[in-house]
């Protein structure tokens, strides 16, 4: 029960575990980028991402599942998509969906978005109409110039130096944070189809709306860093993550790139 509710709490409060993507290296082609997910070094989880960019459109579909020991604890998968535009400054989303079960149980999430600002949003299951005092509601005017989580993680720059340099304002439907991130190091990465440098950021997660103010799980990450990996791994001007280590009560959680291709 512990591991699930870390892997939900994490893919839709954080928009980390469920986000990565990767954009391909020419029109028409598909990338995938496949990961593993970890926690204290044991595999509980697996993920694959297609990316897509056709001119001015793009399109990401990502799976997820629970592997491994995430087996025998919970089962949980389910399925990630965005698509929108290619504009200069980068992706911006015209819809997004999420949809997943665990031991039985689904969410799902259908969020529009138009000049970046969300004109749309169906959720299951919804928030009810008698929330706790302690929870923070979403407010209409906190869901302009906002990103969805997976085409947010797609960062769009010539500058490697300018990848930890922006914060990332994130709505999935049900909640609105930003990830605010800084410069850390850099490091290379070494996986099917990629060797290459990364760009490591910190993370700090910082709750806007549509959350619990007592959720002891959100309160404890808001005193965690994070760790991010960006790396150019189809295109030298895009930037996806390849690593992310999140701090969890029982022990570090992981999700890496293992292999990427192109199609």
């Amino acid at each position: 029960m512990q591991f699930r509710r870390i892997a939900i709490s994490l893919a839709v409060l954080c928009g980390v575990v469920l986000t990565p993507a990767t954009a391909p290296a020419a029109a028409d082609r598909v990338v995938t980028t496949e990961y593993g997910m970890a926690l204290i070094g044991l595999i509980i989880g697996k993920a694959t991402f297609d990316t897509k960019i056709d001119g001015n459109s793009f399109s990401v579909k990502g799976r997820m599942s629970s592997a491994g020991l995430g087996q025998l604890v919970s089962k949980t998968g389910g399925t990630s998509q965005v698509s929108g535009r290619v504009t200069s400054r980068g992706f911006a989303p015209e819809r997004y969906g999420l949809d997943y079960t665990s031991d039985g149980k689904r969410w799902s999430s259908d969020v529009s978005f138009r000049s970046g600002r969300v004109t749309g949003s169906n959720v299951s299951p919804k928030r009810s109409a008698d929330e706790k005092p302690s929870y923070v509601p979403v407010q209409r005017s906190q869901l302009a110039s906002v990103v969805d989580p997976l085409s947010g993680m797609m960062v769009r720059t010539s500058d490697p130096a300018s990848v930890c340099r922006r914060t990332l304002p994130l709505y999935d439907g049900w909640s609105r944070l930003d990830l605010k991130l800084s410069p850390k190091a850099r490091r290379t990465v070494s996986l099917s189809g990629y060797d290459g440098d990364a760009v490591v950021c910190n993370v700090r997660i910082d709750p806007v709306s549509g959350y619990d103010k007592k959720s002891k799980g959100l309160r404890f990450l808001k005193n965690q860093t994070i760790e991010l990996w960006f790396a150019p791994i189809a295109r030298p001007d895009v930037f996806v993550p390849v690593y992310v280590r999140i701090p969890t009560t029982i022990g570090p959680l992981t999700l890496q790139a293992t292999s990427v291709s192109v199609k």
